[in-house]
C-alpha cells in the first residue's frame, strides 16, 4: 500500500481512518476538503482542484481523504489501494453530529449546526447521487486492491491487525 484513497459518505469515519493508518504506516494524509475549500466556505473550480490536486498524485506515497466524486477517476489511475467507508447512514448521521464545533485539521473551518444540516442532507441523497457509480468506477479499475469496512468495528479491528 503506497497510494491510498480512503472514500465514503460524510461523516463515515474518513478522516478518522486516514490519519489514524497514517499512524501505523507512516504515510502522510492528504484531506481533500483543505484543498477545495476556502476559509470562508468558498470552493475553487473543479479544474483549480484537479489541478492543486495533481503534484500530490505523482507523489510515491500518499493517503488521500475524501469522496469528491469527479476527482475519483484522477485519483484511481494513481492509487494502489482504496478504502471504501461504507457505513450504514445512521452511523454517517452520528458522526456527522458527533463533529459540530469540533476544530479539526481536515476542514479549514468548523462545522456549525447548519452545516451538519447540509452534510445530513447530502448524506441522505448519497445513496441516489453517487455511490452506486463510485462502486461502479472501483469495479472498473482492477489494479487497485479495494477494501470496504461497513461498521466502526471493521475499521477498528483493520487498524489493530495492522499493529499486531
Amino acid at each position: 500500500m503506497d497510494r491510498i484513497l480512503v472514500i465514503g459518505c460524510p461523516g463515515a469515519g474518513k478522516t478518522y481512518f486516514a490519519k489514524a493508518l497514517s499512524k501505523i504506516i507512516g504515510i502522510p494524509v492528504i484531506h481533500m476538503d483543505n484543498l477545495y475549500w476556502n476559509k470562508d466556505k468558498t470552493s475553487i473550480s473543479e479544474e483549480e482542484l484537479e489541478n492543486k490536486l495533481l503534484p500530490y498524485l505523482k507523489e510515491d506515497k500518499w493517503i488521500i481523504d475524501g469522496n469528491y466524486h469527479d476527482t475519483l477517476k484522477q485519483r484511481l489511475e494513481y492509487a494502489t489501494d482504496v478504502f471504501f467507508l461504507n457505513m450504514p447512514r445512521e452511523t454517517c448521521i452520528e458522526g456527522i453530529l458527533e463533529r459540530i464545533d469540533q476544530p479539526r485539521d481536515d476542514i479549514p473551518w468548523v462545522e456549525t449546526k447548519k452545516d451538519a444540516i447540509d452534510l445530513i442532507e447530502w448524506t441522505i441523497d448519497y445513496e441516489v447521487r453517487t455511490k452506486a457509480d463510485e462502486e461502479r468506477l472501483l469495479k472498473k479499475y482492477k489494479k487497485v486492491n479495494v477494501h470496504i469496512l461497513r461498521t466502526r468495528a471493521e475499521v477498528n479491528n483493520y487498524l489493530l491487525s495492522l499493529i499486531k
